[in-house]
Parts: C-alpha cells; structure tokens; sequence
C-alpha cells in the first residue's frame, strides 16, 4: 500500500491491526484483564475470533488489491484559481470568527468540559464546531509552509496559526481528548512526509525529526492520561504541578500498562457478539443509517453488544469499537466479505477528495484525512458518512477558500501537476 502511495489504507489497516492486536496478547497470555472488563469467554473462543479478524484482514487486501490496480489516478476535479481574489480574507474572518465565539463558550461552560463522560466538550454544537476550528488551524499551518505564499502572508498565518493553536490544545486538555493532539500531529506529520515511501526514499532526516517530535508528543499525553485520571479538572497549570499522591506502582508490570489503554476493549466486543450471538441485519442498518446523521439517538452497535455483559451507557458513552466486528454482527461468518467490501469503499469515497489535478491540494485533503481515520477504524461504517458531510466537505470548501481557489468537475483523464 506504501509503494503505491496509499499511505491513507495503510494506516487505517494499521489502526485494525493495533485495536485488535493488543486485545489477542491481554486475552490470550493476561486474561485476567480481559476479566476485569467482564469480557473473558473461555479459550476456545479466541481461535474462532482469531480467524474472523485474520480472514477479514485478507479479504480486505485481497479486494483492495482488486480495486486499486497499479499506476490508477483518476481525476475527479480540477483546482483553478479563483477570480475572486478575496476568498482568503473569508477563509480568515471563519477563522477568527469560529475563535471568538467557541473560546467565549468555553470560559462561560469551563465546568462542562471534562473526562469521563459522553460528551466531554459540553454539547454537540461545541464539538461540530471546534472540529471545523481544528481543520481551520491545521490549514493556517499548511499556508505557513506554503513556500509560494508571499512572506507578509506567512507570518501572518503563522501568528494567527498559534493562537488557534494554544486554544485547541487548551480545549484538548481541558476535555482530556488526547487523541484530537494525537491525531493533529499525525496530520501535520503526513503533510510533511506525503507520500511517505518518497520521504523515506529521499529524506530520512525529516523521517527522524518526525519520530523525534513524535517521541515528546508521546509523553505528554501519558502525562495528560496521568493527569485527567486524579482530577476532573485539568488545565495548562496542572502540567507546572505534577506532584501527586503516593501511589505505589511496583506491583504493576509495564506489560499490563501498555496492553490496558484505550485500544484494548473495543475488539472484545466480537468476543461478546460470537458468545452472545449478536448478528443482526436490521439493527446493523438501522445503526448506521442513523449515525450517519446528528440528533438522532439511534444507539450505536457497541451499546447494543456491551449491554450483554451488563453495561448500561448512554449513547455518547462507553467502548469504543472495532470496524471489523460490524461485518460480523450484520451477517455473521459471512460478515468476513461484507468487512472486506465496506472498507475499501467507504475508503474509496472519502479518497474521491483527494483526486484532483493539484497534487498539494492533495496532500493537504490525505493529511485532513488522517486526522479522521483513527476514529473511524474504532466506529463503525456510518463514520464514513457523517465524517465526509460533517467535516470533509466543509474542509474542502475551507481549504478552496485558503487558497484562493475553485473546483471544475472533469471526466476521467491522469494527473498533470
């Protein structure tokens, strides 16, 4: 996938792999954790699990080999510049705008922002348009590194850059949501690298910088994790005061700290649908026709399938899931085809953003898709959609914006910038 630039497959096959992997060591070799979630069947069923998600994996690449023949770049749209000229102002006056209004809902609700909850950001509202605002900071950036842009417009975009930045962060931290830092590194991180086969090939200093960036990121989430677990408030100030109670943590193996996060429960759940036999089309459908959309409290599949083993969330709460499990609660054993045949589409339409005539617009489209992609491997189907109307199509009309720029639909045709 990496030779053939698909960097996006292979990190959302990666993704699969890590929230599965992690799950068959604790439940095979620590099975105690597996217990302690309430999530341990026996060990017979972990060959039956085993060979779901192995026969998945290779269904998947064997289709997506099938669809994405060698040396295939089909353009969808054109990049032509803008006659009008002031389509960046608008692109800032959004920025600034979303700014103002989302920072002055944060300081009013500070005490509705927290970890442990459904919804740590307060409301839906606030979280659809903090997402656009991240888009919109990550943006600011691509316009800073933008050699092309004239050096007033740098800088500018750089200082604004910092601002939205220190925010986000601010509001990350305050909501305990690591992962949207995570994944805004992994953004800026692809951006740089795209496509990463040639950056390894031609330029393996940025490689190691990265890693080296990446190494930091890494630890001050743990520190965040540390943190948002001793106080429902947590702040920039909590970082300059890290002493904490006496906790003795010689009794803990650093494997067991490293299998039991975030990514070890949401695949138990096909270990509670085979045991529980949770196979059902309708609901499958029903799921996700209504979680494509906002404010319809249709539960999600790993509410349905927790409730088995007495778990009783809300909606918004409670386990992450597994995209692979879906193929098995819609049709069972036959759900290993239909896992293979939704990923590579839901792939392929997310990926019609990204078939432009412009490779940077491009490449900034793959790293916004970067962003998502994580979540959307420990969701199920419908995160496709709502991502693509929710946030995609906003980004490209923002990015259009930020650039000056407009789109013309084509036929068919190869790439010529």
């Amino acid at each position: 996938m990496i030779k053939r630039g698909h960097d996006l497959h292979a990190m959302a096959f990666f993704v699969l792999y890590v929230y599965t992997i992690f799950a068959q060591i604790g439940y095979s070799y620590f099975p105690d954790l597996s217990k302690l979630i309430g999530a341990y069947f026996g060990e017979e069923l972990f060959y039956y699990y085993w060979l779901f998600i192995f026969l998945s994996f290779v269904v998947t690449f064997i289709i997506y080999c099938f669809t994405n023949p060698l040396n295939y770049d089909k353009i969808v749209y054109k990049i032509k510049p803008s006659v009008n000229r002031n389509k960046r102002i608008l692109f800032y006056l959004i920025t600034i705008v979303l700014y103002i209004i989302l920072n002055i809902f944060f300081i009013n609700n500070r005490s509705m922002f927290g970890w442990g909850g459904g919804m740590p950001m307060g409301t839906v509202w606030f979280v659809l348009g903090f997402r656009i605002f991240t888009i919109c900071t990550f943006l600011l950036y691509t316009l800073f590194r933008n050699t092309i842009n004239t050096f007033n417009l740098r800088v500018f975009s750089f200082f604004l850059f910092l601002m939205c930045f220190v925010f986000f962060l601010s509001v990350a931290i305050a909501a305990g949501t690591r992962s949207d830092i995570l994944y805004f590194f992994i953004a800026v991180s692809i951006f740089e690298c795209f496509p990463v086969i040639n950056t390894i090939r031609n330029n393996k200093k940025k490689i190691l910088s990265i890693v080296f960036v990446g190494f930091f990121v890494i630890q001050f989430l743990m520190t965040l994790l540390s943190l948002r677990t001793q106080s429902s408030t947590t702040s920039f100030s909590s970082f300059l005061n890290t002493e904490t109670e006496s906790v003795s943590t010689s009794e803990e193996l650093a494997s067991t700290k490293l299998l039991f996060q975030d990514y070890y429960a949401p695949s138990h759940t096909l270990f509670i649908s085979m045991q529980y036999g949770v196979i059902d089309p309708l609901d499958t459908f029903l799921s996700n026709i209504s979680n494509s959309f906002i404010l319809i409290k249709y539960p999600f599949l790993t509410n349905t399938i927790v409730s088995k083993i007495g778990y009783n969330f809300e909606r918004a709460e409670g386990w992450s899931y597994h995209l692979f499990v879906e193929g098995y609660n819609a049709f069972g054993w036959l759900g290993i085809i239909y896992n293979g045949i939704f990923w590579n589409l839901g792939l392929a339409f997310w990926c019609l953003l990204a078939r432009s005539n412009n490779n940077y617009h491009n490449k900034i489209i793959i790293s916004i898709l970067f962003f998502l992609i994580v979540n959307t491997m420990r969701s199920q189907t419908c995160a496709f959609i709502q991502s693509f109307w929710m946030i995609l199509l906003p980004s490209l009309f923002l990015l259009l914006l930020s650039s000056n720029s407009s789109i013309v639909f084509v036929k068919s045709t190869n790439k010529t910038t």
